[in-house]
């Protein structure tokens, strides 16, 4: 057995959020608002590393979901940022007003942009909590969000039977590869520039494509991108994100056991 809780803007979180809104909006650049939280507890006296038979999921997990939202500039999931899960230190709080510490949160990935890029969700995370009972728990560092000034339009002429390299504006694409309806982009981390992607054929309506998979190994990066319809000779055409920077936004969330 176990116990789960799920939240929306608990009391005790709230109240936290007001008395610490002067570090969270310290760099005057975004604004942070907690979405909500998950809560689950082993039961007492169970040995947490141990995983039941035929069970799947978290024994125990508390996981807190926020929004953040930028004054000015872009939010852009797709820089070195993205490996980097920042510093949240996670701090179990006691009925006797003692404290332990939990060790960093897990900073989540694939995290959600509105359609204007202007805000994105994340979540923070702790898998296991103290033994005895605790009256909350306290997360609190910085998160690494990354925002670009803003974009601008790239374009080149494309041929299938040339794979390479391509430049989109100062973006090079050193090799590509199709497969059907993907293109498969290689080069180095200026790739993670590119925030959307489209296809102008001769003659034709222009096809937008969807981001796909992607990874990267050392400074090697590829992107997958999936179109409508298979690519001929055309042309490419890019938004590029332009003055990208991460930004490590302070945060400080006290999370009360809501039971």
């Amino acid at each position: 057995m176990k116990t789960r809780a799920t939240l929306i803007l608990p009391l005790i979180v709230g109240a936290a959020l007001a008395a610490s809104s002067a570090l969270v909006h310290a760099q005057n650049t975004m604004d942070v608002k907690l979405l909500g939280v998950t809560f689950i507890e082993a039961p007492p006296g169970k040995d947490k590393n141990l995983v039941p038979f035929a069970t799947s999921g978290d024994l125990e997990k508390v996981e807190v979901n926020a929004i953040a939202t930028a004054r000015a500039g872009l939010f852009n999931q797709w820089t070195n940022s993205f490996f980097d899960k920042g510093d949240v230190r996670v701090t179990a709080v006691f009925p006797d007003k003692t404290t332990q510490s939990l060790g960093q949160a897990e900073m989540g990935g694939f995290p959600k942009f509105s359609a204007d890029a202007r805000s994105r969700s994340f979540s923070l995370s702790v898998n296991r909590l103290p033994d005895k009972t605790v009256s909350g728990l306290i997360f609190e560092g910085t998160v690494p969000l990354s925002v670009a000034k803003g974009t601008k339009k790239a374009a080149q002429a494309f041929d299938p039977g040339k794979p390479g390299p391509v430049k989109l504006g100062d973006v090079e694409i050193q090799h590509f590869k199709l497969d059907g309806k993907s293109l498969q982009l290689q080069g180095n981390d200026a790739l993670l520039r590119i925030k959307a992607l489209s296809f102008k054929p001769a003659s034709g309506p222009v096809v937008r494509a969807e981001r796909g998979g992607w990874s990267r190994m050392n400074n090697e990066h590829q992107q997958t991108w999936n179109f409508d319809t298979a690519l001929t000779r055309g042309e490419l055409q890019a938004e590029l994100y332009e003055g990208l920077e991460t930004i490590r936004q302070p945060i400080r969330f006290v999370i009360g056991r809501p039971w």
